[in-house]
Parts: structure tokens; sequence; C-alpha cells
């Protein structure tokens, strides 16, 4: 799904979610009703998780990739010019972080944390 159109769908989501959660809180609301709408609100509360984590799982893929190339960059630079090993070593540094990151998501999304 492209971007733009999940970031529409994710605002559609979460209007709609904070319509059935308003909704649930009507005074003198039948049983049955308060059941459907909590269901609803769920369900549409799993969606919008599902839709944020799309986004995440591409954006995981495109910083493992960046995070590669800043890594064999940086190890040219070093291999190239003597001089400039410190910035490559800051790339290097920025590789890892970014490597970091991709874990931390990669785990906490694997665990149905985000």
């Amino acid at each position: 799904m492209a971007n733009t159109e999940r970031l529409a769908a994710l605002q559609k989501v979460r209007i709609a979610r904070n319509a059935v959660q308003a909704a649930r809180s009507a005074v003198g609301l039948a049983p049955d009703d308060q059941t459907a709408l909590t269901r609803l609100f769920f369900d549409l509360d799993d969606l919008e998780d599902s839709l944020i984590l799309e986004e995440i799982s591409e954006k995981v893929d495109s910083l493992t990739t960046d995070a590669k190339d800043l890594a064999k960059v940086a190890s040219e630079i070093k291999d190239a010019h003597a001089a400039l090993a410190k910035e490559a070593t800051l790339v290097e540094d920025a590789a890892k972080a970014v490597n970091g990151l991709v874990q931390v998501v990669t785990a906490a999304a694997s665990a149905g944390l985000i």
C-alpha cells in the first residue's frame, strides 16, 4: 500500500475508532449495542495497529539496506584515505546505531508490542 494511501486509511480508522469510543459511552445504550460497539472498537484498534506495523516493517527493510550501505562506504573511505578515518568511524557508528534500531523494532514487532 502506498504511504499516502496508508496514512489516509490510518486517519479514517482513527476517526472511526474515536467515534465508536464516544458512542460506547452513550447513556441508555442497550447491552447488545454496547457489546457490538466494544467489539467494533477493538477491531478498529487492531486495524490501526496493523497499518502502523505494516509501515514500520517497510521502514525496517529500508533502514537495514541503508545501514549496510553506510558501513560499506565507511569501510571504503577508511581503506582509501587514512586522513578520513575519523569521519569513516563516525559513519560506521551511525550504521551500527541504525542496525541497533532495526533490531529493537524487529524484536518489538515480533513480540507484538508494535
